[in-house]
């Protein structure tokens, strides 16, 4: 698949423009950050787009349509960005139908951006089927984006969602995994507010993410590489005193993101519920600022009482129990950032890995055995999550947790040979009796289709993410979820 194959959509209106003369096709580069959409409700969803090296207030027109050549402007208005802003443009775009799909532009100066297109949430009674993209883990330097652009290409999506480390926060250093060329912007490891969004600005320039965030509506959430590595509510194993303030930098991580991603003001704090339809009610959590105490440092404390060790806050905690409870939805999905289920990584005989990893769910023990006793009362549950890099499907007590692969973050392909890689997979399933599938190796996506009958969940691997040009789809791995059996994964 030709890298840019997810820009078909966009190819009829483009030649229709420069035919009649109307536009010439330069002008889209005016917009060199692309556009964006994101946590869709029935009745609106965010529009996001920036410009460049904004020094004054500029004002920006956005329009929506239900025709891809805007033969008809449903609803339209503008909005004043500034130095401020960081040059970014965020409105939210109301009055619209459930369950349909919409096309987009901004205006700016007589230019015009590239054509997005979106999708509002189903309509609350709604029992149609539900597909959503799931991604996390993508590292400029570790390699191309080209999963972003498969995925963009996927149809019928309702949504993507993005389960943290968008960006990471490293300054370039050598490696042998590492791309040639492929260097963060800025060169050091970013701190401040112009740091964090002079980062953001390079990873919305790259062609297969624009691709993504122009076909697809994005529901987002924050993970640790947004602000560094391994942070919690106030520090991070990444944050040293000579770079200041833990709580000027976190302010300035969270202020940039808020710029860049197209989430609503009322997300702040991460968590949030949304909902499509009457088949999923989609709880994201947030697992890293909001009240998440640091990790503890050797395997004996994993299991200290959840009051004074956890991952979540307080008021988070109660919103999530209520949210279970409360929810008539067909599957309960959780938008979860770490690895919820135990996973006991001691057959691998590797100095970089302990036997559990304590910056995971595994590291607060006690919080989420307590989780786990509400699972079995608000049954069926499908755990959606990111962070690890690598593959891996778990059945535990009334739920499933579906892992999905980096877009490009290392794993073990980057550290192992192939063989070694496949056999590190293989005893990690043979030893952990909950663990249903694993792959190691590969780089890619999940999409989790959600019926009546059963949820589906598709693995897609691109091959190789370190040569540039050409790319296609390695291989696909599906697993079912019949919910109400007692054993819910099936090949």
């Amino acid at each position: 698949m030709p890298h840019f194959a997810a820009f078909r959509f966009l190819r009829p209106v483009k030649a229709l423009l420069s035919t009649l003369c109307i536009l010439p096709l330069s002008l889209w580069a005016q917009f060199s950050f692309g556009v964006a959409s994101g946590d869709p409700q029935p009745e609106s969803v965010v529009l996001w787009t920036a410009l460049e090296a904004v020094t004054q207030e500029e004002t920006v027109v956005w329009e929506l349509s239900t025709e891809p050549d805007f033969s008809r402007i449903l609803t339209s208005g503008s909005f004043t960005t500034s130095p401020e802003r960081g040059g970014t443009v965020k409105v939210i775009a109301g009055g619209l139908e459930a369950g349909q799909t919409y096309y987009y532009r901004f205006w700016w100066n007589q230019h015009v951006s590239p054509l997005g297109r979106t999708r509002t949430a189903p309509h609350p009674h709604s029992t149609q089927a539900v597909r959503l993209g799931v991604v996390s883990c993508a590292h400029f330097e570790a390699g191309f984006f080209y999963a972003y652009g498969a995925l963009a290409a996927e149809e019928n999506l309702d949504a993507v969602v993005h389960l943290g480390d968008y960006i990471y926060e490293y300054g370039r250093w050598e490696a042998n995994w590492k791309v040639s060329g492929r260097l963060h912007e800025p060169a050091h490891e970013i701190v401040k507010l112009s740091d964090y969004r002079e980062r953001y600005a390079q990873y919305h320039r790259d062609p297969h993410l624009q691709a993504l965030h122009a076909a697809h509506p994005m529901i987002a959430v924050w993970d640790d590489h947004e602000i560094a590595n391994n942070s919690f509510e106030t520090g991070a194993q990444n944050h040293q005193p000579e770079e200041g303030s833990y709580a000027a930098r976190r302010a300035a991580a969270m202020q940039a993101y808020r710029e860049w991603m197209p989430i609503r003001p009322t997300s702040e704090k991460g968590y949030r519920a949304v909902k499509f339809g009457a088949m999923v009610d989609l709880l994201m959590i947030e697992t890293r600022l909001d009240g998440r105490t640091q990790a503890v440092s050797k395997e004996a404390e994993r299991h200290r009482p959840a009051a004074t060790h956890h991952m979540m806050g307080v008021e988070q905690a109660a919103w999530l129990r209520e949210h279970l409870a409360q929810s008539s939805a067909a599957y309960r999905v959780l938008g979860n950032q770490v690895i919820f289920s135990e996973l006991n990584l001691g057959i691998l005989p590797s100095d970089r890995l302990d036997r559990y990893n304590l910056d995971a769910w595994d590291g607060y023990a006690s919080e989420r055995d307590a989780l786990i006793a509400e699972f079995a009362q608000a049954a069926p549950i499908v755990v959606l999550t990111g962070d690890s890099h690598c593959s891996w499907a778990f059945e535990g007590d009334g739920y499933v947790e579906l892992c999905t692969p980096s877009i490009t973050s290392t794993n073990f392909d980057e550290f192992a040979s192939p063989p070694l890689a496949r056999l590190a997979g293989t005893m990690l399933w043979a030893t952990n009796q909950n663990l249903e599938y694993v792959d190691t190796r590969n780089h890619g996506y999940m999409v989790v289709d959600f019926d009546a009958l059963e949820a589906r969940s598709t693995w897609v691997y691109v091959r190789d993410i370190k040569s540039p040009g050409r790319w296609n789809v390695n291989k696909r791995r599906h697993r079912r979820i019949l919910p109400w059996k007692s054993n819910m994964l099936r090949r």
